[in-house]
């Protein structure tokens, strides 16, 4: 009797993201054959050289037409453009999936460009970090995060479990919700969050004495502005796929502000003490009912029953509120 072949996955994209993946997925002892594709070839190297993947593919049709699970995972405006790329040569029953920061566009894409015979899932691991690039990457990115996973009309089961048993290996718990959902959620705690912090690098920067300011700045300002170092293209790119989610919390920061300004101006002590405890308050609560804090999880090991093999080729996954329940 025939062996049957390792299930394989292909990652088109190996910096941050993709590079952490499949470092996750090969420490987790993941029955994947993980290929490797980039548009730098170099960096699809170095990918290969640190054990992220088995095996890069310059060539991206080669890449994904015998995969099982192609991981899209670069950013957001590309990947359009890889979905275009890609179409024609996926097998049927092939699992496309996604890391992307915005999803409302991506699920647009997927389903007007994918082929029918597709099964497109969107994920966003809610996990990174300022530095970029294959040499970022790092195994343990991904523990105690939390990974969205969005379905749309071409999601199934199997393609949600399957997704979701990846999350799970990589020591991410699976969080599901819709596209507009995520968008508008992640505008307020991922997106406005990194165009503050450059907002005030170029706030302060510009203003007469940054330098002997610059001598003064430390550890607050330091971490205030952590994101500002982060992918200025993929700061970019999300700006762009998710404006009017990020203007609606833009305009919820801007009356914050105006109203502290306001307290301020008048010397409005209980007004001002007010604002700081709320925050205060508020912070503390959320850092206190983390389920599970970043770094604290170990790396769970994949998952034998029902099993990837299983999950690819024929078992199908549990229903939407069975799999909350399980969480």
């Amino acid at each position: 009797m025939a062996r049957q072949r390792r299930p394989r996955l292909a990652i088109v994209g190996l910096g941050l993201i993709g590079g952490s993946l499949g470092l996750a997925l090969k420490s987790a002892g993941s029955d994947y054959e993980i290929i490797g594709h980039n548009r730098h070839y170099e960096a699809a190297g170095q990918a290969m050289k640190a054990g992220a993947v088995d095996r890069a593919e310059w060539n991206l049709p080669r890449a994904v037409d015998e995969a099982d699970v192609v991981v899209v995972a670069v950013a957001p405006r590309a990947i359009e453009t890889v979905f275009r790329d890609i179409a024609p040569y996926l097998r049927p029953g092939t699992i496309v999936t996604d890391v992307g920061s915005t999803k409302v566009d991506v699920l647009a894409w997927a389903e007007s460009i994918l082929p029918s015979h597709a099964d497109f899932v969107g994920g966003h691991p809610m996990a990174g970090k300022e530095l970029s690039g294959i040499a970022a990457a790092d195994a343990a990115l991904f523990r105690g995060a939390t990974y969205c996973i969005v379905s749309g009309t071409r999601s199934t089961a199997r393609g949600i479990d399957t997704v979701a048993a990846i999350a799970r290996a990589v020591g991410a718990r699976p969080y599901f919700l819709e596209a507009a959902e995520h968008d508008s959620y992640v505008a307020a705690v991922s997106h406005v969050p990194f165009i503050a912090a450059a907002s005030l690098v170029g706030a302060v920067s510009a203003a007469p004495g940054w330098t002997d300011m610059a001598r003064l700045a430390a550890g607050g300002f330091r971490d205030s502005t952590r994101t500002a170092s982060a992918d200025v293209d993929m700061h970019t790119d999300i700006c762009l796929t998710n404006r009017e989610a990020i203007v609606q919390r833009l305009d919820q920061l801007l009356a914050t502000l105006a109203d502290v300004r306001q307290s301020v101006t008048a010397g409005d002590e209980d007004a001002i003490r007010q604002f700081f405890l709320s925050a205060k308050e508020t912070r503390d609560q959320w850092l206190a009912n983390r389920v599970i804090p970043p770094g604290a999880a170990a790396v769970l090991p994949m998952p034998e029953r029902p099993g990837l093999s299983e999950l690819l080729f024929g078992g199908l996954g549990r229903n939407r509120r069975d799999r909350d329940a399980s969480q």
